[in-house]
């Protein structure tokens, strides 16, 4: 396994735009969704889910959707009358969406409080998660994760945080702040997109955004500007590197654009791809989701990318 992708599985119910009453059940989750499309891209079992589900049919159904995607279930643990969280999702004119959750009863949120399954983390060399995932967990089961990150961390593998800031799912900003400057401390690559750090952080413009990123952190970070230029910084570098995409095209529903671009860049990465290409690769992936209903577009629209031919 190349890839662990860490965080809350849920069921998404997506109104359709012609009928607002009638909801499509898809598999959801913002690392979820970029599992998904790992896996599409890199090949079966290259990406695993570290998560936990329930024993009820809807968590049955979830489990065979995601297994059915080709990422790897072996960490996907089961609870005994647990049940899965739950997301309704609607779209405006534009594409806009707005969510509405049930996700308390979600077995993840009480994983890692005794510090058990972390063992899974030494199974991949590259470790995802997003804040969304830190927000979600209880304080102990977050504390014991972040831990055994930073071990990970030390021991060379490659930790990639995405900045996913869900204001609702805090106590409060302070609480947010500290927790995800915390966790990009340890990261190798951070992905921000300028709308957390504006209203995580307070950053006025996407420069200012890097600036206090970089107070944080020596990582990598790309940071993403709703559909403007993708703004990049090195490892250890203070230099800002612009890099532009084709103009956006019009959405249908921007669910799992920012879970679609993670996952073009990552494989394009992993692949060796230089920067601007594995930029690229996200950018043309989120640009063909966005214009479909949901989050996960149908395997058979996925564009195709060059990548695919240097994967190893």
């Amino acid at each position: 396994m190349r890839v662990l992708s860490i965080g809350e599985p849920l069921i998404e119910f997506t109104s359709r735009r012609n009928a607002p009453s009638t909801f499509d059940r898809r598999a959801g989750g913002d690392t979820l969704n970029t599992a998904i499309y790992l896996a599409r891209l890199m090949g079966p079992g290259t990406v695993g889910y570290l998560s936990c589900l329930g024993d009820d049919p809807h968590s049955h159904w979830l489990r065979a959707q995601i297994a059915a995607e080709g990422v790897d279930t072996a960490f996907l643990l089961e609870r005994p009358g647990a049940r899965p969280g739950l997301s309704f999702v609607a779209t405006d004119a534009a594409g806009e969406r707005s969510f509405a959750y049930w996700r308390d009863q979600s077995p993840f949120r009480d994983m890692f409080v005794d510090g058990a399954d972390l063992g899974a983390l030494d199974h991949a060399d590259t470790l995802f998660l997003s804040a969304v995932a830190l927000a979600v967990l209880r304080p102990a089961g977050r504390e014991a994760l972040l831990d055994a990150l930073q071990r990970r961390r030390a021991q060379g593998a490659r930790v990639v945080l995405d900045m996913n800031y869900r204001p609702a799912l805090w106590p409060d900003a302070a609480t947010a702040r500290q927790v995800i400057a915390r966790a990009a401390r340890i990261a190798s690559l951070l992905l921000p997109s300028f709308d957390d750090m504006a209203a995580c952080f307070g950053s006025a413009d996407p420069a200012g955004a890097i600036a206090v990123l970089r107070g944080m952190t020596d990582a990598e970070i790309i940071l993403t500007t709703g559909g403007g230029a993708v703004l990049r910084c090195a490892e250890g570098s203070d230099t800002i590197e612009r890099h532009e995409l084709p103009p956006p095209v019009a959405a249908v529903d921007t669910t799992g654009a920012g879970d679609s671009f993670n996952a073009g860049l990552l494989a394009a990465r992993l692949a060796g791809l230089p920067v601007d290409r594995a930029i690229s690769a996200g950018a043309r992936l989120a640009s063909v989701v966005v214009t479909y209903p949901g989050a996960v577009i149908p395997r058979d629209a996925m564009p195709h990318l060059p990548l695919k031919e240097s994967l190893p």
